[in-house]
């Protein structure tokens, strides 16, 4: 299972404890694996991390709300995509930029002390056994993702290695 942040975590946390206790009853066993997913964005100095995934993942979210096209209500009725529907009603009653700051809390992002206690965080809500880091996103230049890449490979992926299996 791929978690993707998008919701509150109160929201995913019942979710998966329903779909768990589904999951059980229909295949007479635990969901043994959940895999969450992280635009992580790193960098030594907080206000500078800040300041840059403000920017990155906003222009991610800019694009999401492109594709979906989330300022129209045609998702509301379409089969499959019912919360998205939901979630274009949330952002007329909080405005585009407060749900776009919505988003960026949910993301990896910060110095590398901040990314391990953000994934870790995100681990202790939703049981992931691992992480998937999605560096690439909002038109970041090649050479930021890079940095990024690397100071998370040399400064938090080394801690999360260390963490033992969740049971």
């Amino acid at each position: 299972m791929l978690i993707i942040p998008q919701k509150p975590w109160s929201e995913v946390e019942n979710e998966l404890k329903a779909y768990r206790e589904i999951f059980q009853e229909v295949n007479k066993a635990q969901l043994l694996h959940q895999t969450s997913l992280g635009s992580p964005f790193v960098m030594k100095g907080e206000e500078t991390a800040k300041e840059m995934a403000t920017e990155y993942v906003g222009n991610y979210w800019d694009s999401i709300m492109d594709h979906y096209e989330f300022q129209s209500d045609h998702l509301k009725t379409t089969k499959g995509y019912e919360y998205y529907g939901k979630f274009t009603e949330k952002i007329k009653q909080y405005g585009n930029q407060d749900v776009k700051d919505f988003f960026l809390n949910l993301q990896v992002w910060g110095t590398p002390e901040q990314c391990y206690e953000r994934v870790m965080s995100t681990r202790a809500k939703t049981g992931s056994e691992s992480f998937l880091a999605a560096f690439s996103f909002g038109a970041m230049p090649y050479d930021e993702v890079e940095k990024s890449m690397r100071l998370f490979a040399k400064e938090v992926l080394p801690s999360l290695k260390a963490v033992p299996a969740a049971v």
